[in-house]
């Protein structure tokens, strides 16, 4: 009598079919691990005596954005600081928990006095963006002099220059992200000659830090917004003597 085989991969019972709740168990761990990208964009006021140099500062953030990816997972650290002699813009990309870290970080050098900013103002934080404008993070220096920045007065509108400032980076991101991997360092030290349209102005950012306005906040406002949990006060609570439940619930 000849002897059949069957061959298990032709089996409609094969081991390897995967169920509904195997598929469903897989997208949800595709969503778990699918990290969203957040933009944060702020001004500052550099405090005179933190340091010596502004290549401290820079080396201040490296240092500090490097423990903060060894310590939170989840997407890299990308973005730009622009270092003014008593200013600073900076623009950081990366998930929403180091970038609630990077405004803590801006409050405590401010409140306590222990990092390079005197005063701060958060221009945007933009949620779920659908791609970076920074290949990497880099930091560059511009000695540029701007004589009388508190005699600056505006003909727009806060909003308006918010809204150009944050032009400025878009343009600015887009112009690094063409330029070669080995010309890099030489088109981030000729930005002030080659696309100076895309630099920040240092008087619209002093104005920006100094002048109160509704558009930009600070950053403890801003912590405690998102930070701090919501007290609500319900009208129960306002009333005595305190109503009686007229049925009981166990």
């Amino acid at each position: 009598m000849a002897t059949t085989f069957i061959d298990d991969r032709d089996s409609p019972f094969e081991n390897d079919l995967k169920s509904l709740y195997d598929v469903i168990k897989e997208r949800m761990e595709e969503l778990e691990k699918k990290n969203l990208l957040h933009r944060l964009v702020y001004v500052g006021k550099l405090r005179e005596d933190f340091c010596s140099s502004q290549e401290e500062i820079g080396h201040y953030y490296d240092n500090f954005f490097k423990n903060l990816h060894n310590s939170l997972q989840g997407e890299g650290i990308t973005g730009l600081l622009l270092l003014y002699p008593k200013h600073c813009a900076h623009v950081v990309e990366t998930s929403n928990e180091k970038i609630t870290e990077v405004v803590r970080d801006m409050q405590k050098s401010i409140e306590k006095q222990e990092g390079p900013l005197e005063a701060a103002k958060i221009l945007v934080i933009s949620h779920d963006v659908p791609e970076r404008l920074y290949n990497q993070w880099t930091h560059k220096i511009l000695d540029i002099k701007s004589a009388n920045l508190d005699l600056y007065e505006p003909s727009e509108a806060a909003d308006k220059l918010v809204t150009d400032m944050l032009s400025q980076f878009l343009h600015l991101g887009t112009y690094l992200a063409k330029q070669p991997k080995l010309n890099f360092k030489n088109a981030l030290d000729t930005l002030h000659e080659k696309v100076p349209e895309h630099l920040p102005q240092q008087d619209v950012i002093n104005y920006l830090v100094e002048n109160d306005t509704t558009c930009i906040s600070k950053p403890v406002e801003y912590l405690n917004t998102y930070q701090k949990p919501i007290k609500v006060v319900l009208d129960s609570e306002l009333t005595w003597p305190m109503p009686v439940k007229l049925f009981p619930y166990n």
